[in-house]
């Protein structure tokens, strides 16, 4: 029964593919590996995939391996598949871990598969290499430096994943920041706030892997702070981007607390979320891409931070002290933050959309100038 399954498995992943494969090898554009986190039911790793075949579908079409299951769709590339012209890591924060393990496995893997295919980094993110070592899943500098080394072209989230690069590392191609590739979908309208006292909250279970190695201490301060904020008579909305998040903030807040907000479960498109995260006032996140897509939608934020991709994404977009680390959590301190944004709601809103804009115009001149090396 078990081999079975496994046929079966594998006849979907198949069919699955099939289409993918017909048009990679009936493409006239250059053909590309996409590297990255897809098909895993998160809306932020999804909203990146979509935005960097958006981005990039001038001149070349994006063939994504899956991070899950990398041999899915295989039997197919024997015979549809043509040598790729390149080879992509893509967004999120992949650039981590060890030469056996997760996408410097697969980056290593098909390049040596494919050795003339050139290596671009288009939108990744570094993971924070101290927080990496503490949790016991140290970066392999080494290996990832020498591969990184043969890339033509490297395009990062921001300043901190091109400093660790470009001072840390020492890797010799250029660093380009790209920020990250999700900010292409932002809204073209700024809206207003109606001002309601809506406000949007999303925590998440890292299972402990965050600043202060204590998730339970995260738990506590998500439960406290929903506490004050209906206390304060804010009308609060729970807002996941991946299926776990909605279970998980259930569970710590408990029947009590979930009697007194609403949730939003929708997450699985973009548009609607974007919607959804207009209409809130303000907006407390833990996940970065649930902060990406407010920052979007021009709805000002305090974000939880639990590594260093939530500051490599705000320092780059030029927002400081909008932030509160997992190792610093002060309840009393994130709520002042939210009641100062929320009584200058539209200078901070002005203040996104600006920003927004200019990030959105660096994002397409680092595309064009990759674009233009084909």
């Amino acid at each position: 029964m078990n081999k079975l399954q496994y046929y079966i498995e594998h006849l979907k992943a198949e069919v699955l593919y099939f289409p993918k494969n017909v048009c990679y090898f009936f493409s006239k554009k250059k053909r590309a590996i996409y590297l990255g986190c897809t098909g895993q039911g998160n809306l932020g790793d999804e909203g990146v995939y979509l935005a960097i075949q958006k981005l990039l579908k001038e001149k070349i079409f994006l063939y994504p391996i899956s991070y899950a299951k990398p041999n899915s769709g295989k039997y197919l590339r024997r015979w549809l598949f043509k040598a790729p012209d390149l080879i992509i890591l893509g967004g999120g924060t992949i650039i981590k871990k060890k030469k056996t393990e997760s996408y410097l496995k697969l980056f290593s893997e098909y390049h040596n598969m494919y050795p003339s295919a050139g290596l671009v980094v288009y939108g990744s993110g570094v993971g924070d290499t101290r927080l990496a070592a503490q949790i016991g899943f140290p970066t392999d500098v080494q290996n990832w430096k020498f591969i990184l080394n043969k890339c033509w072209f490297i395009g990062v989230r921001g300043k901190l994943s091109k400093k660790v690069l470009e001072k840390d590392w020492e890797v010799s191609p250029e660093i380009n920041i790209l920020h990250d590739p999700a900010i292409y979908f932002k809204r073209d309208i700024l809206k207003g706030k109606k001002k309601q006292k809506r406000i949007g909250i999303n925590f998440c279970n890292i299972i402990g892997r965050i600043y202060g190695l204590d998730q339970s201490t995260l738990e506590l301060f998500a439960q406290k702070l929903v506490k004050e904020l209906i206390d304060e008579e804010w009308n609060i909305f729970l807002y996941p981007t991946v299926n776990s998040d909605m279970p998980y903030m259930q569970k710590i807040l408990g029947s009590k607390l979930m009697a007194k907000v609403e949730v939003y479960n929708d997450f699985g498109n973009i548009d609607k979320s974007l919607s959804f995260l207009e209409s809130m006032d303000v907006f407390i996140g833990q996940r970065l891409h649930s902060i990406i897509f407010a920052a979007i939608a021009y709805t000002p934020f305090h974000a939880i931070e639990y590594e260093s991709k939530t500051s490599d994404f705000l320092n780059s977009l030029g927002l400081d002290n909008v932030s509160t680390r997992t190792d610093e959590l002060d309840v009393n301190r994130v709520i002042n933050k939210v009641n100062m944004l929320y009584d200058n709601l539209e200078n901070k809103q002005k203040e996104l959309y600006d920003l927004v804009q200019i990030a959105c115009t660096q994002q397409n001149s680092i595309t064009k100038k990759l674009l233009n090396q084909l």
